[in-house]
């Protein structure tokens, strides 16, 4: 037995002597190696080392044995051939690596020390058999061979040497080795644990005194000597961190590099003795690359006769969440406020200020009834706390006064904290000035239910009440009546007067159409020059013709529209319930038909639904025939209106637009053949030939002009539901070598009011292919902010009846304003379109719009136009 450079107490569980030896030297000197790895693993499993040295050890005694057996089978192979006695020396290798491996596997029955233990006993075992059996029985043979002998002579003399006195020397060898050494191991550990137990009661007198005053810190034991640690939990990083400082090693990098300097200097001032306890606040880098904030405390606790710091004790605490906390607080964009038991404020952030405008001497000790608006009254107050009382918690709007006497809207949460006792300490309010949000939110809500012209109901709210009125009259049994209202030679008016003229005959006419029937009727305006007017409770059909009849004489009447005195009429459609439809969609198609019935026999009359007017429908028929052949029959033809960046005024975007040419009625407008294409089922097929001419052509003139133009494609709500168009398109345009992000889907609002989930998935899909998306018509229909947030819209289009209406003190222009901040906060694109003055291009322009379409800059032209355009902005190459 002796003492290692280590202080440890090293003994040789296996003595070395020479009855093991084989009389072949590599043989020898590789048994030797082996006894001294073994042995070398015995002293430190006596010697209690840790697992790491344990495992480092065993991974090596491994190696070599592997080593070993493969040099060993060379020399077997090389002398014996094909003989047995290589076959069955290799079988004991062989058993021999599963017997380590099965115990080895037994860690997770055992500690680590026992299976070591357990593989030692083993080893002295096997190694003692092994060398002085069976090797030594095949070296004597191996021996013999060189000598001259045959193989079966070389054996007979291996077996001869092996019998007699030999059999009795291995008899006592392996007793001795196999008694001996188990006790011996057993004796060590013994006295290593009995030598641990001793010091670490020593450490721990001193230790455990400054635990006491760490309450639940983490506790950290630093041997400035002979570099040694220990700690009450597994994050060392503390430790690492003052050991690397103290051997000049600078590897700071747990530490936030601002924090870095502080910290030394702190940990110098304290080793130097110059202040009575070392403190530091850090970041420290964990393990998963966030930072957390961690409070270090410390003190030395043992100095040598010259005063260098021996030993040094301390503790660090996680204070991530209260540093966070704090940080919180002061920064927040959110009004934070802080009150006792008693409800008297003790604590307020910057945002409260900002948001108020009381700073802390003045709101201090005050209680928070001094921001009272008098808005709400002392019920109001009364359901607030019995709900913080009751759940601990509570939010809502609040109109609150700031200090200047001016109102605002917050949206308010407050919360308890309660004491371990379940006594209230604090209450903590949240809010956030909502004023303007509110301001925008209700411009938005009331365009999604009212025409922004007429303020008439729009069309999506006229359905929702026409089913409301379907459901009360099924259970009242009462019939009602819906009006279809158009207004005769519009048209003419417009084109002749412009648009700001058609828009002033549109809102006297709304009026007069609202002087005409009663409080419980409904007028909205369905689109254009279109009204629709719900009729409840219709006792007697005398009071519709009634209503119609004094439409058609207010209507017939003069309108001054600015110098102008223009006239128009109206054609009416009558549709009942439930005697035509008991469907809104029927009930609406009856009274359309109806409504152009009116017009086909001259005008400025009514005309109710009656089933002749199938006849439009069968003409409707053979106009969805003549479109089937549309495509092959090349009556198709595509136009463009451009787009125009509205900081630049460069061309950079294109509108397609598709036109029908038909052979016997001439231009057919698109409005009457894709609703047609849209019900027949045909709108897939020319909504892929739209698609393919406009993708090609468009990469026509991006090779032609060296230009990034993206093209606009309308995507109807019936086409849109065909889920195999992305893979189609995308295989097309990689065909012709177009990029998808050239490309911008247009959809309307509709396509976002079926399955929001199924709509949501198919635009992702569109997304992910590179697909730019735009929301087209943006005003006109629901336009819910939902949709803006939860779908991924990269484009929104303002509808042409907010921009037609544009001036300086314009409610559109709030409107605009509005969905163009709206839009930009979201991180959406917005294009105007329908601009045809200049004022309205420069009105658009300065609220910020991205990009300007309409007649001031360019109508929709054919192909051939638009390449002009482009020559002459672009050269071509």
């Amino acid at each position: 037995m002796s003492i290692d450079h280590n202080n440890q107490e090293f003994f040789e569980i296996f003595p070395w002597n020479e009855n093991f030896s084989t009389g072949i030297d590599s043989i020898d000197d590789q048994h030797k190696q082996l006894v001294r790895i073994l042995n070398r693993l015995a002293a430190n499993l006596a010697n209690l080392s840790a697992p790491i040295i344990l495992n480092e050890i065993f991974d090596e005694l491994a190696e070599y044995a592997d080593y070993h057996f493969k040099s060993e089978e060379l020399i077997w192979v090389d002398n014996f051939k094909n003989d047995e006695w290589v076959t069955q020396h290799s079988l004991t290798h062989g058993s021999f690596i599963d017997k380590v491996i099965e115990i080895k596997n037994n860690k997770d029955n055992k500690s680590l020390d026992d299976v070591i233990y357990d593989i030692i006993t083993f080893l002295s075992n096997w190694l003692a058999y092994h060398i002085l059996d069976t090797d030594k029985r095949m070296a004597l043979a191996v021996i013999a061979l060189k000598s001259g002998n045959t193989l079966e002579e070389a054996k007979a003399i291996s077996a001869e040497g092996m019998s007699g006195s030999m059999e009795t020397v291995i008899r006592t060898v392996l007793t001795m080795y196999s008694g001996i050494s188990a006790r011996t191991l057993d004796l060590m550990r013994e006295k290593s644990r009995r030598k641990q137990a001793e010091a670490a009661l020593h450490i721990s007198e001193e230790r455990w005194k400054f635990i006491l005053d760490a309450e639940k810190e983490n506790v950290w034991d630093l041997n400035l000597e002979n570099k040694t640690k220990s700690l009450t939990e597994n994050d060392s990083s503390i430790i690492d961190i003052v050991q690397n400082k103290i051997q000049g090693n600078d590897k700071s990098a747990q530490i936030h590099p601002d924090d870095i300097d502080l910290f030394k200097k702190d940990f110098l001032l304290h080793l130097q003795g110059k202040t009575k306890f070392f403190t530091n606040k850090h970041r420290e880098l964990k393990s998963n690359g966030s930072w957390s904030w961690v409070l270090s405390r410390g003190k030395v606790v043992s100095r040598n006769e010259s005063g260098q710091p021996l030993r040094m004790v301390g503790t660090h605490s996680d204070i991530t969440e209260r540093e966070l906390a704090s940080i919180i607080f002061n920064h927040s964009s959110q009004a934070m406020m802080v009150t006792d038991e008693n409800n008297n404020i003790i604590s307020i952030n910057k945002a409260f200020t900002k948001i108020t405008g009381y700073k802390e001497d003045e709101i201090l000790g005050k209680p928070p009834s001094i921001l009272s608006s008098g808005i709400h009254d002392k019920q109001f107050y009364k359901m607030m706390w019995e709900e913080i009382n009751r759940c601990g918690s509570w939010s809502s709007e609040v109109y609150n006064k700031r200090k200047n006497g001016q109102m605002f809207c917050e949206f308010l949460s407050i919360n308890t904290v309660k004491n371990q006792e379940d006594g209230i300490d604090y209450f903590v309010a949240l809010f956030s000035d909502i004023t303007q949000q509110k301001k925008a939110d209700e411009t938005i809500q009331r365009q999604a239910s009212f025409d922004s012209l007429t303020n008439l109901p729009n069309k999506v709210t006229f359905q929702n009440r026409l089913e409301e009125q379907i459901l009360w009259s099924k259970r009242s049994k009462l019939p009602f009546a819906v009006l279809f209202v158009d207004l005769d030679h519009f048209k003419d008016v417009n084109d002749s007067l412009g648009h700001e003229s058609g828009d002033q005959l549109l809102i006297q006419a709304s009026n007069r159409l609202k002087d005409c029937v009663r409080e419980s009727d409904i007028v909205a305006r369905f689109g254009g020059d279109e009204f629709t007017i719900l009729l409840p409770d219709i006792k007697d059909t005398e009071i519709i013709e009634r209503v119609a009849k004094n439409i058609i004489l207010r209507l017939i009447e003069p309108f001054d529209v600015g110098i102008n005195r223009v006239y128009v009429s109206a054609s009416i459609g009558i549709t009942l319930y439930p005697n035509d439809a008991d469907t809104s969609l029927g009930l609406l198609r009856n009274a359309d038909q109806a409504m152009y019935k009116a017009k086909q026999t001259g005008r400025s009359r009514f005309n109710y639904f009656t089933p002749a007017m199938q006849e439009r429908a069968q003409e409707r028929q053979r106009l969805v025939t003549d479109l089937h052949n549309a495509i092959e029959l090349k009556q198709f033809e595509l136009y463009y209106q451009p787009i125009f960046d509205m900081k630049t005024k460069k061309l950079i975007k294109a509108e397609a637009l598709i036109r029908w040419n038909h052979p016997i009625k001439g231009l057919v407008s698109p409005d009457e053949f894709i609703p047609l294409s849209e019900k027949s089922g045909l709108i897939n097929k020319i909504g892929d030939w739209v698609f393919k001419e406009a993708t090609t052509q468009t990469k026509k003139w991006q090779n032609k002009y060296q230009m990034d133009l993206q093209i606009s494609i309308n995507k109807s709500p019936i086409q849109f539901k065909s889920e195999s168009k992305v893979k189609h398109w995308l295989e097309f345009i990689k065909e012709i070598g177009l990029s998808s992000e050239s490309i911008i889907i247009e959809i309307t609002e509709n396509v976002l009011m079926d399955n929001e989930n199924d709509i949501l998935d198919r635009l992702l899909k569109f997304r992910e292919a590179g697909f730019m998306l735009a929301l087209d018509d943006f005003g006109t229909g629901y336009s819910s902010l939902s949709y803006l947030r939860k779908f991924p819209i990269d484009y929104m289009k303002i509808d042409r009846s907010f921009v037609s209406n544009l001036s300086n003190d314009a409610q559109d222009m709030v409107l605009c304003e509005a969905m163009i901040g709206l839009a930009q906060k979201l991180g959406i694109k917005v294009i105007a379109e329908g601009i045809e003055t200049p004022l309205q291009s420069k009105l658009i322009s300065d609220m910020d719009c991205d990009y300007g379409q309409g007649y001031l800059f360019s109508k929709p032209i054919p192909a051939s136009e638009f390449d002009a355009l482009l020559k002459d902005q672009c050269k071509p190459t």
